[in-house]
């Protein structure tokens, strides 16, 4: 049979190269696993050349050379890809004078190949992957025992493919597991955090039936207190629905204003007016930044929020001053007992949860992503026993 009555491609061609695709073996790095293969099968069967390859669907790609210094061919000159056709080893004892390869550019090119053995790198569905090959430029013959010892090798390139799907496999159902136990933390942490907002609005609410007798300035106090909780149940649903879009990797939306940082920090510490004493400080002729102003009161109310929970009980301080190279800053600064080093680097991470396991446990994650969103930065600074100060730089509007 000569090459060229041999098909292009096989008739389930599309199912073979999907196949392909499902190994993610393509274009990868080199690996010792299948050099050792490469190496034993040229060792084997005392030829110079051995490859491993995958015949793609318009190239014949290389895993792994021994003997010879090559990424990649054209498919056209037709040895692997006639022999991944094949159910069983393609062999060409001397390819000067076998009718199949005569034409065989590999054959009459500076390569001058005259030996070749394919073994079909088969998948348990029956598809060539591509092929296990020994070459030489000398004409020879492979013993039986060089026949089945190259064959088990082939066998062994396709186990480990299989382990490698396995292992990937693994790593990606744990993955899922390990997302859906964050997933059930986050949701057990927002539901933690909305009991108490809901239970003050119920109390609110008895007080408000009309039935308890309350003068203009109490009236004015439950309002207040009733507005500052629901704003708390709002961030804490924004903040929950923020993070369902950052998991489905869709980039957060911002709209870029001028924004007075003063009245964004005022309205965060609004809603803790009561729980800690906050003192704000800010830089006299303050610039407007440019900044989403929703997105802006989230990252200061979460860091206002963290000040409050780990400054052990000590006064809160905020700072709101211009920065340097057209900058404005937020500063929030806690007196608590500090972070320490090793759990400063992984503070940002959107799986880390302080030593004190209430809270959503999303807040620094989610506030350091719309930080960045807005071309601004989160940073921290901390010393054990001193407490933390988060900054929050964010750009200047055009004047």
């Amino acid at each position: 049979m000569s090459d060229a009555t041999i098909p292009a491609t096989p008739g389930d061609e599309q199912d073979r190269l999907e196949a392909i695709r499902r190994y993610d073996i393509l274009d990868t790095p080199p690996d010792g696993a299948f050099d050792r293969i490469s190496q034993l099968a040229a060792r084997i069967c005392d030829v110079p050349i051995a490859t491993i390859t995958i015949v793609d669907e318009d190239r014949i790609w290389f895993k792994s050379t021994h003997g010879i210094e090559v990424d990649e061919i054209g498919r056209d000159p037709g040895l692997c890809a006639s022999a991944v056709m094949q159910l069983d080893t393609w062999i060409v004892n001397d390819a000067a004078v076998d009718p199949r390869t005569l034409d065989n550019p590999l054959v009459r090119g500076e390569l001058g190949l005259r030996f070749y053995a394919g073994v079909p790198l088969t998948t348990a569905d029956g598809h060539g992957l591509g092929t296990l090959n020994v070459i030489d430029v000398e004409p020879r013959e492979l013993s039986g025992d060089q026949l089945a010892s190259l064959e088990d090798l082939a066998a062994l390139v396709m186990d480990e493919l299989e382990l490698r799907i396995a292992a990937r496999a693994t790593v990606e159902l744990e993955a899922a597991r390990e997302a859906a136990r964050f997933r059930d933390a986050i949701v057990a942490g927002v539901s933690h955090e909305m009991r108490t907002p809901l239970a003050i609005l119920q109390g609110l609410a008895s007080l408000d039936d009309g039935e308890t007798q309350m003068d203009p300035v109490e009236t004015e106090q439950v309002r207040a207190l009733q507005r500052r909780q629901i704003r708390h149940l709002d961030w804490l649903v924004r903040q929950f629905l923020d993070y369902a879009s950052l998991e489905d990797d869709r980039p957060p939306s911002v709209e870029l204003a001028p924004t007075d940082l003063t009245e964004v920090v005022n309205e965060a510490c609004d809603v803790f007016a009561g729980d800690c004493n906050i003192e704000v400080a800010v830089d006299d002729g303050l610039p407007m930044a440019l900044a989403d102003h929703e997105r802006t009161r989230q990252i200061v109310f979460e860091l206002l929020n963290n000040a409050i929970r780990f400054g052990a009980g000590a006064d809160v301080d905020v700072t709101v001053r211009a920065g340097e190279r057209g900058t404005v800053q937020v500063a929030v600064t806690d007196h608590g007992h500090g972070i320490a080093p090793d759990v400063l680097e992984r503070i940002w991470d959107k799986s880390f949860r302080g030593r004190d396991s209430t809270g959503t446990g999303l807040g620094l994650y989610v506030t350091k992503v719309f930080a960045e969103a807005q071309n601004g930065r989160l940073e921290v600074e901390s010393q054990a026993g001193e407490g933390s100060t988060f900054t929050l730089t964010l750009p200047r509007a055009a004047t």
